[in-house]
């Protein structure tokens, strides 16, 4: 964890003070590679598919709990900001996929909220970077919950390191959910 967090005010203190500009293609083969390699690490798992079987009502079920609770976390937000109900909700909706619920929500709705979906997503994901190892002691989905969407890509490797093994499975298959969900709720949200 500590490691982690280095990193990261390593990476802040270079982009703030010394301006070390990486080209974007590179941050896509670098996400990429990490997604490869868990899943050589779930590919080297004897009998996966039952596996996968076997934990097909955990995904299901923890992705029903993590949207419900994303979504009623942005209608309790709406209580204590300037957005309405269906703004802080739909803000929510993207369930830490910061890119294209930002794009999307700005085209569909205003920059404005795209700009705050897009923030809130980008919080998320860095509480998470933070939280993932101390809550994962306590529980394993609420470590994979927190995660959202990037459960499935850039919090797969760390969901992996502090999760029994098996449990990468259920994060993987959750973040696809998830993924897969934002669209379809900020669609639904916003017509």
């Amino acid at each position: 964890m500590i490691q982690t967090l280095a990193v990261f005010l390593a990476g802040i203190f270079f982009g703030k003070f010394i301006h070390f500009e990486i080209p974007e293609w590179f941050f896509t083969i670098l996400l990429v590679a990490l997604v490869f390699t868990v899943g050589i690490s779930i590919g080297n798992e004897e009998k996966i598919l039952s596996k996968i079987k076997k934990n097909l009502s955990t995904i299901i079920i923890l992705s029903v709990l993590t949207i419900t609770g994303s979504l009623f976390g942005g209608f309790i937000a709406s209580f204590f900001t300037k957005l309405d109900i269906r703004e802080a909700v739909g803000a929510s909706a993207g369930l830490g996929w910061y890119s294209l619920s930002a794009i999307m929500i700005s085209e569909v709705h205003s920059h404005s909220l795209g700009t705050i979906s897009f923030i809130a997503n980008i919080f998320r994901e860095l509480l998470s970077i933070i939280v993932v190892p101390f809550l994962a002691k306590i529980t394993k989905y609420g470590a994979i919950s927190c995660a959202g969407a990037t459960s499935m890509d850039t919090l797969l490797g760390l969901i992996s390191k502090y999760v029994p093994k098996q449990e990468v499975l259920v994060a993987f298959g959750h973040g696809v959910i998830l993924s897969t969900f934002v669209p379809v709720l900020i669609t639904f949200i916003f017509s």
